[in-house]
C-alpha cells in the first residue's frame, strides 16, 4: 500500500559522473555498502553535503548492526528513515551522533522509553515519528530539548492526552498528533441520514421510552432487522467502499506494493509486506487501517492526497468489519454491528440492498515488455544524468521497470533541454512532474513522444495552449495538472482526443466554467476543477450585514445655541480591527481555519478561504513594527496556501512555518 518508493534501489546512483566533485574514499565505500544491502543512502542535494537513508526495502531484516556503517558520515546524514525495522533502543545509540538530522521516521518499531534518552542531543531534528511504538508519557519529558521540534507523531502508542498537554507546553512551536483514542472510538459518528420511504400506512408514534444506559447509536436511524439479516457485510458494505477508494490503485491490472483490493482473496493475500494488510480481529496492527489513519502528510498515508479519501464513517465500518473478524460470508446481523456503526448502516442501507452492478467488458491494459539489456544500459545512462542535475528519475513501484520523473529538486534550472534527455527512453516513462520547472512550450515536443504517460505535472510553468495541442495525442494521460499556466478555453479544448483523461486541475488560469463543461461533454468521466472565482472567494469571506441601527428620536433644534463644530468623518475600520478580528475567527480557536490548513485537512473552499484573509490581512497596517516585514510575513501565508491549492507536498509545512504566532505577536502585536 505504498504512496510511492522514495528511494529505489533498481538502478545505482553513479558518483563517479564526470562533473560531479570529488568524494571521501571513506564516504564513498560507505555509500556503496549501504546500496549493497539493498537499503538506500543518497545525497538530498547535488552539492552532496547532505544525505537520505532509508532501510524500506530491507525493514524486515535490518537491525541494530546495520547503522554501523552510517557512522561515518553521521554528520552528513539529514534524513533517516526506519520505519518497521529491527531497530531497539540500544541501537539508537548509533545515531546520536547525527548532530544535523533533521528527519526521524522510527514508527512501527520496538523503540521504548529508554531509546528516547539517545535523542536528547539532535538539536536540529524537526519531524519525528513514533507511531505504534512502546512510548509512553515517561518518556515524554525527554524531548523537552529538541526546541526545533515541529512535528511528532504518537499514534497508537502509550502516550496519553495528558503527557502531550505537558509536552505541548514546552514545546509550544511543535504540532504533536496522538491520533484517535479508544475515548474518541466511543463516541457515536455523526452521519447524514438517509431518510427511508414512510409506510403507507405509519402508525401513531408511541411516546419515547427513556433513554437505556447503552451508546446510542450514532444519526442514521435504526438498522433495519430484515436488510440487516441479508445484507453481506463484505460485499454490501466493504466491498463498494475498496472499489470506490483503493481499487484505481490496487485492482486487477495496477497493484502497487503487489497489493490488490479488488477481491477479498486479494485483500486476505496482502501486497509486499505479507498477508497484514487485514488481519482478522485485530484492526490494530492492520496495514489497511494503520495507513489510512496516519497523518495525510506521512508518505505512508493511504490513500494518497489527490485522491479521493476514506471518511470516518467508512473507517469506522472497516475497523468493525476487521474487529468482528472480516469474514466475507457473514450478513451485517451475524457480524453484530456496534452501536458506533449501527446508525451508519442504517443510513447506508436505509435503500435496501445494493443492487448488482450489470458486467462491465473488461478492458485489459497492456502489459509493459521485460527491458532488454540495451534498454536496461539507457535508462541507467539517462538516470545517471538526471541525478547529475538533481532530479529524479526512478521506478514507479517496486515491482514494475515504468518509470516516474520528478524534478522538485532541481526546479530552478530544469528546462526543455534537461527534458530532451528522456527522448531515448520516451516508450518507459509514465509519470513526470514538472512542476515549477523551466519547461516552455518548447518542450512539449518532448512530452509528445512519452507515448505511454499517464500523470503529468506542469503546474506553475510558463507553457500555454500551444503545449496543449501537443498533449493531445496522449491517449493513456490520465491526470494532468495545469495550475498556475497560460492555459485557456481554447487550449483546453484541443484535448477533447485524449480519451484517457479523467483529473485535470486548472486553478489561477484563464479557462473557464463554461470551457470545463465543454471538455467534460466530450470526454465521459473528466473532471475538470478550475478552483473558485475570485466572486465565489468574496461570497464565501464576506462578514454579515450589520443589523440596520434604530431611529434616533427627532430633537428640535435650540435656536439659541451656538453652532456645533463640524464632526470630522468616521473612520472606516482600520488595520489593527481587521488583524484582531482575523485572529480571534481564523486562528486562535480549536476549530480555526488556519488548524484545519496546516492540519492538511480544509477543503478547497476553506483554502479559497483561507486565501483571501491572508491577502486582507497582508493589505492592512500592522499594530506595530515594520509594514514591510509584516507584509513578507503575510505573503509567506499567501504562497504557502497557493502550494497547498497547487497540490504542493511542501504547502502544508510552508504554512505551518508561515503560520509562526509567537514571531508575529513579539513584532507586531499591539498592547
Amino acid at each position: 500500500m505504498k504512496k510511492h518508493l522514495l528511494l529505489p534501489a533498481l538502478f545505482a546512483l553513479s558518483l563517479h559522473a564526470a562533473d560531479q566533485p570529488a568524494i571521501d574514499p571513506a564516504l564513498k565505500a560507505a555509500i556503496d555498502q549501504v546500496n549493497a544491502t539493498g537499503a538506500s543512502l543518497m545525497p538530498i542535494a547535488a552539492d552532496a553535503k547532505s544525505y537520505r537513508f532509508t532501510a524500506l526495502n530491507v525493514a524486515k531484516g535490518f537491525s541494530d548492526q546495520g547503522l554501523e556503517v552510517l557512522l561515518p558520515l553521521a554528520d552528513k546524514i539529514t534524513s533517516l528513515d526506519l520505519a518497521r525495522t529491527q531497530i531497539t533502543d540500544a541501537g539508537l545509540a548509533k545515531i546520536a551522533g547525527m548532530k544535523n538530522l533533521a528527519e526521524l521516521h522510527l514508527e512501527n518499531t520496538a523503540i521504548s522509553d529508554a531509546g528516547l534518552d539517545h535523542l536528547k542531543g539532535l538539536s536540529a531534528l524537526q519531524y519525528l515519528n513514533l507511531y505504534n511504538t512502546k512510548v509512553t508519557d515517561a518518556g515524554l519529558p525527554k524531548l523537552a530539548g529538541l526546541t526545533k521540534l515541529k512535528s511528532l507523531y504518537l499514534w497508537q502508542s502509550g502516550v496519553t492526552k495528558a503527557g502531550v498537554a505537558a509536552l505541548r507546553a514546552k514545546l509550544p512551536q511543535a504540532h504533536i498528533n496522538n491520533g484517535w483514542t479508544a475515548e474518541d472510538d466511543a463516541k457515536p459518528v455523526a452521519v447524514v441520514a438517509v431518510a427511508a420511504p414512510a409506510p403507507a400506512a405509519a402508525k401513531p408514534a408511541e411516546p419515547a421510552k427513556p433513554a437505556a444506559a447503552a451508546p446510542a447509536p450514532a444519526a442514521g436511524g435504526k438498522l433495519d432487522a430484515a436488510i440487516a439479516a441479508k445484507a453481506m457485510v463484505y460485499q454490501d458494505v466493504v466491498a463498494p467502499i475498496m472499489q470506490a477508494k483503493c481499487v484505481a490503485c490496487h485492482g486487477e491490472e495496477k497493484k502497487k506494493g503487489k497489493l490488490q483490493l479488488h477481491d477479498f482473496a486479494a485483500i486476505m493475500k496482502g501486497g509486499s509486506e505479507g498477508d497484514n494488510t487485514v488481519i482478522p480481529k485485530n484492526s490494530k496492527d492492520s496495514l489497511l487501517l494503520v495507513r489510512a489513519l496516519l497523518p495525510e502528510d506521512d508518505d505512508e498515508h493511504m490513500p494518497p492526497t489527490d485522491e479521493p479519501q476514506l471518511t470516518k464513517q467508512e473507517i469506522a465500518l472497516l475497523k468493525w468489519w476487521i474487529d468482528a473478524g472480516a469474514s466475507d460470508k457473514d450478513t451485517v446481523a451475524a457480524a453484530k454491528p456496534t452501536p458506533e456503526v449501527e446508525g451508519i448502516l442504517a443510513a447506508l442501507l436505509a435503500k435496501g440492498l445494493p443492487k448488482a452492478a450489470a458486467p462491465i467488458a473488461k478492458v485489459e491494459k497492456e502489459k509493459p515488455k521485460p527491458l532488454s539489456d540495451a534498454e536496461k544500459k539507457l535508462i541507467a545512462e539517462v538516470t545517471t544524468k538526471m541525478t547529475a542535475l538533481n532530479a529524479s528519475l526512478m521506478p514507479l513501484a517496486q515491482d514494475t521497470e515504468q518509470l516516474r520523473l520528478s524534478v522538485i529538486n532541481a526546479a530552478d534550472r530544469f528546462g526543455d533541454k534537461e527534458l530532451a534527455l528522456l527522448e531515448p527512453i520516451a516508450a518507459h516513462v509514465v509519470w513526470v512532474d514538472l512542476a515549477r520547472s523551466q519547461i516552455t512550450d518548447a518542450g512539449a515536443a518532448t512530452l509528445a513522444k512519452l507515448a505511454n504517460l499517464e500523470r503529468l505535472h506542469l503546474e506553475n510553468t510558463k507553457i500555454s495552449d500551444a503545449t496543449l495541442e501537443k498533449l493531445a495525442g496522449l491517449t493513456k494521460l490520465e491526470y494532468l495538472n495545469l495550475y498556475g499556466t497560460k492555459s485557456t478555453d481554447a487550449g483546453l479544448a484541443k484535448l477533447a482526443s485524449a480519451k484517457g483523461l479523467k483529473k485535470l486541475f486548472a486553478w489561477q488560469t484563464a479557462v473557464t466554467k463554461a470551457g470545463a463543461s465543454a471538455l467534460e461533454g466530450k470526454l465521459p468521466g473528466l473532471k475538470v476543477n478550475i478552483g473558485l472565482s475570485e466572486a465565489e472567494i468574496a461570497a464565501l469571506t464576506a462578514p454579515p450585514p450589520a443589523p440596520p441601527a434604530a431611529p434616533a428620536a427627532a430633537k428640535k433644534p435650540d435656536p439659541n445655541a451656538p453652532p456645533a463644530a463640524a464632526k470630522p468623518a468616521a473612520k472606516p475600520a482600520g488595520g489593527s480591527d481587521v488583524i484582531k478580528k482575523v485572529m480571534k475567527e481564523s486562528f486562535k480557536p480549536d476549530d480555526a481555519l488556519c488548524k484545519k490548513v496546516s492540519g492538511g485537512t480544509a477543503t478547497e473552499a476553506e483554502l479559497a478561504q483561507m486565501l483571501k484573509i491572508c491577502q486582507d490581512i497582508c493589505a492592512a497596517t500592522p499594530p506595530k513594527g515594520d509594514p514591510a516585514a509584516w507584509t513578507s510575513k503575510c505573503q509567506a501565508l499567501i504562497n504557502a496556501v497557493k502550494k497547498i491549492q497547487a497540490k504542493d507536498a511542501m504547502g502544508v509545512e510552508a504554512f505551518k512555518k508561515a503560520a509562526n504566532c509567537k514571531a508575529c505577536h513579539t513584532d507586531h502585536k499591539g498592547a
